[in-house]
């Protein structure tokens, strides 16, 4: 058993139980046990939680009955729903583990659906992902996952491989029957294995950017408009803005998203030398996030203009998003090449920088996307027509086990690319290939030992 949805107050609370026994283990503590007892699958009822010993009721409450197989765990299930108080939640939770409930571990539900055989490791690991998508790319990306499409996808090349080894295995015993053109058809095989994997591979880092989130740091001198920048893009007066230098010490930060990539948006302390010990302390930190950050937006105050301290910096992050602020005022200086005008104040500014920071997650996710000078004009339009089509790349994969397999895979597969073209013995070609059809199979859990399951269920809440 366990609570499924977050503790604390709220409107509702629901408890999940699975395991043998469940439901006639519930119905002691249901007003109505002979329904609960008696109930089909997928069929809700209306009740009281009672404490079995005194009859006294706990709260009103609904009860969804799940039969063997046909549930989410394949095993029977109950989930009830009661008025989500602390104190309503705790004593049901108290009266059941009373009644011999044990409290579930994280993803132990999740993890009985998987050695229940009704979902794979790929689907289990997608439920995980859904409930910590942060945009709505990275949701509908851990959907699709969920409907079995990747796993699918790497059975099938799974398949074809072990088909393939079965050929070169035939060949072992059968040696006569072996030739340049067999080796031949062999190869180009091999080597459409190695640009899927390598396709899929490549899509990771788009992947764990719309699931994760990029890390994103304003950076600049004192004054230069970093939070007000910040306040624009969050749309909120969130950091303090002064003109006073080195208002900003530590670093202010929020979630928002931006054309579907969740982002996690960073003001940081203004860079410049100083003797103040807390301000030194600032700007040691804020370095120190700029060299972690996937994009660095660089601001410079435009009446200013260029100093020394800011060609330092530029030198050191050369693909920081350059951007020229104050381009409003008279004393604004002429927008060097290659930079970006932008004016605090005005709003018009969110959706021009938005557009230019999601060609660069864009870059970033596919190294052979646009460049910032081939940006549309209307990102309105563009992030419309991304939504409407579906995805280039449907097999993308988000989980850092999984593009460890599969760059483990791709290996594999080169090496007996390379042991073929060499004459190498076919048993050795052989072993390599089995190795690549092994690492798909750990993909989706055909092949995979505890260690990895306490590994990948660990991070799921409980409840799941």
């Amino acid at each position: 058993m366990a609570l499924a949805t977050p503790p604390g107050r709220s409107a509702l609370a629901v408890i999940r139980l699975s395991g043998e026994n469940t439901i006639a283990l519930f119905s002691k503590c249901f007003s109505y046990p002979e329904k609960i007892q008696n109930a089909s699958g997928y069929t809700l009822h209306y009740g009281y939680f009672l404490e079995p010993k005194s009859g006294e009721k706990i709260d009103e409450i609904m009860v969804a009955v799940f039969r063997k197989p046909h549930s989410f765990t394949g095993d029977d299930s109950i989930e009830l729903s009661c008025h989500g108080s602390p104190a309503v939640i705790n004593r049901i939770l108290s009266i059941l583990e009373l009644l011999g409930c044990k409290p579930a571990l994280p993803g132990e539900f999740s993890f009985r659906s998987f050695i229940n055989g009704k979902r794979d490791l790929v689907e289990t690991e997608a439920i995980n992902e859904l409930t910590g998508a942060r945009s709505e790319t990275a949701r509908s990306d851990a959907l699709l996952r969920l409907t079995g499409i990747l796993s699918q996808y790497f059975s099938e090349l799974r398949k074809q491989m072990l088909d393939l080894l079965a050929e070169i295995e035939a060949r072992l015993d059968y040696p006569e029957d072996e030739g340049p053109d067999l080796e031949i058809q062999w190869i180009e095989r091999l080597h459409q294995y190695s640009k899927e994997l390598q396709s899929v591979s490549k899509g990771y880092i788009g992947g764990r950017l719309r699931q994760e989130g990029a890390l994103i740091v304003l950076a600049g001198r004192p004054n230069a408009g970093k939070s007000s920048l910040f306040n624009l893009l969050v749309r909120e007066e969130r950091a303090i803005v002064s003109p006073e230098p080195g208002t900003t010490r530590d670093w202010i930060e929020t979630w928002l998203e931006i054309a579907g990539y969740p982002v996690r948006l960073v003001d940081t302390a203004g860079l410049r030398p100083t003797q103040a010990v807390i301000e030194a302390e600032g700007v040691r930190r804020s370095i120190e996030l700029i060299h972690r950050s996937d994009i660095v937006l660089y601001i410079v105050d435009g009446e200013v203009g260029l100093l020394e301290e800011d060609l330092q910096f530029l030198q050191q992050f050369p693909s920081a998003l350059k951007l020229w602020n104050k381009t409003d005022s008279l004393r604004c200086k002429d927008i060097p090449e290659g930079w970006i005008g932008i004016t605090t104040k005005a709003l018009s500014t969110a959706p021009t920088l938005e557009k230019a920071i999601f060609f660069l997650l864009e870059k970033i996710s596919n190294p052979t996307s646009l460049e910032i000078s081939e940006m549309r004009s209307d990102l309105a339009d563009y992030q419309n027509e991304k939504h409407q089509k579906p995805r280039e790349n449907a097999v993308a994969i988000a989980e850092e086990r999984q593009k460890m397999l599969v760059d483990a895979c791709y290996e594999s597969i080169e090496h007996a690319i390379f042991d073929l073209k060499q004459g190498s013995a076919l048993d050795i070609i052989a072993l390599d290939i089995r190795e690549a059809a092994n690492y798909l199979g750990e993909i989706t859990g055909e092949l995979v030992n505890e260690e990895v399951f306490d590994r990948i269920f660990s991070k799921f809440c409980l409840g799941k």
